[in-house]
């Protein structure tokens, strides 16, 4: 009973291991073959944003609230 576990644990590691190789296999075959057709993928890079006000009356809020959440749990 010990030797039929033990084949099957060979054939089924044997069996993941034959399948993990011809995966790789098959996304490197992929990736030469797609190789000429990356430059249609590039990314443009992102345009940086000016800070504005906004940010200034963001802040502020987040000040607010932050005071407000301490004088909140201060007067428990």
């Amino acid at each position: 009973m010990i030797g039929d576990g033990f084949k099957l644990l060979v054939m089924g590691m044997g069996y993941v291991v034959t399948f993990l190789s011809v995966m790789v296999l098959v996304i490197m075959l992929a990736a030469k073959a797609l190789e000429p057709f990356t430059h249609l993928l590039e990314e443009k890079a992102a345009i940086p944003r000016k800070a504005s006000g906004d940010n200034k009356n963001l802040i502020a809020a987040a000040i607010a609230a932050v005071h407000m959440h301490r004088n909140k749990n201060n007067k428990k």
